[in-house]
């Protein structure tokens, strides 16, 4: 066999192209003769800067887990992140855990099963994901089978399938986000009836808003956001505000609709007048941005 250029004996049985491609165990390979795997599930990657840095202060803690593939490369199976932080990092060489090649419905099922437990892949993201594997595993008959096999109720796996009923531009806004958005905010949005109240709650939502704040909304006006018909209970008394006194000759009022006004309301009513005011401004003055 002859060597390549620079390359020793030995670095070749550690980058397993000595008597062929190394099957199993631990190596450490160059990060040219890795490929991500093209089904992954994830496809943002979010909060990478810290990663990178860890990576570049101590190197790759963790190895990547990959199957070997046709020539003498490997297919990444967990690590996708990982990988891409070592890239951004300047890495030439990771170390690697390689094992036997599994059948790719059984792979994709324990990958999705590792991140609903992690809460580690976007809502959207997921909620795909899930969709493909109830499509294509003849076995899951019903969404409680596949609520089965990844240990959820059945009533959070149908939440999750309910967030691909959102219109396709929310559902691109929530995917492309680099903000960790929860799985329980957008499936409590989803289930509502009315896309105006949907399309309000995920701005507010990715304007910054907390899990506990998006529920306190929805819980405070939900005959509202339900498109119920009843007619609402009129509250005796005057409604509940709040008023802020500025600096700018202005003062901005805050004025409940029902006999409640909570703290968390408060700060939802005011970023999305917040907001309203900027496009207002941003209409009025010709402009694409009004900077605050």
């Amino acid at each position: 066999m002859k060597l390549p250029e620079g390359k020793t004996r030995l670095d070749l049985v550690r980058e397993g192209l000595s008597g062929g491609l190394k099957k199993t165990g631990r190596l450490v390979v160059s990060l040219d003769r890795l490929s991500e795997d093209p089904r992954n599930e994830r496809r943002v990657y979010r909060n990478m800067d810290g990663l990178i840095a860890s990576i570049k202060s101590v190197g790759l803690v963790e190895p990547l887990t990959v199957t070997p593939e046709a020539g003498d490369t490997y297919r990444i199976v967990t690590g996708h992140r990982r990988y891409r932080a070592a890239k951004a990092a300047g890495l030439s060489m990771v170390e690697v855990l390689i094992r036997e090649p599994e059948e790719e419905l059984q792979r994709r099922q324990k990958s999705i099963i590792s991140n609903v437990q992690r809460e580690d892949v976007g809502p959207v993201e997921l909620a795909e994901a899930l969709q493909a594997i109830l499509d294509e595993d003849p076995q899951l008959r019903t969404q409680a089978d596949l609520a089965a096999l990844i240990g959820k109720d059945s009533s959070w796996v149908s939440g999750m399938l309910r967030v691909l009923s959102l219109p396709s531009d929310l559902r691109q806004k929530v995917g492309s986000t680099q903000l960790s958005v929860s799985y329980d905010s957008i499936i409590r949005i989803a289930r509502l009836d009315d896309p105006r109240s949907q399309r309000e709650l995920i701005e507010v939502l990715l304007g910054g808003a907390s899990q506990r704040e998006i529920r306190s909304l929805i819980d405070a006006q939900q005959p509202v956001l339900r498109g119920s018909n009843k007619p609402s209970t009129p509250t005796e008394g005057p409604k509940p505000k709040r008023a802020f006194k500025t600096e700018h000759q202005a003062v901005v009022v805050v004025q409940s609709t029902t006999s409640r006004l909570t703290p968390d309301r408060v700060v939802l009513a005011l970023r999305a007048a917040l907001k309203i005011a900027y496009e207002q401004a941003a209409g009025a003055d010709g402009r694409d941005e009004i900077n605050p």
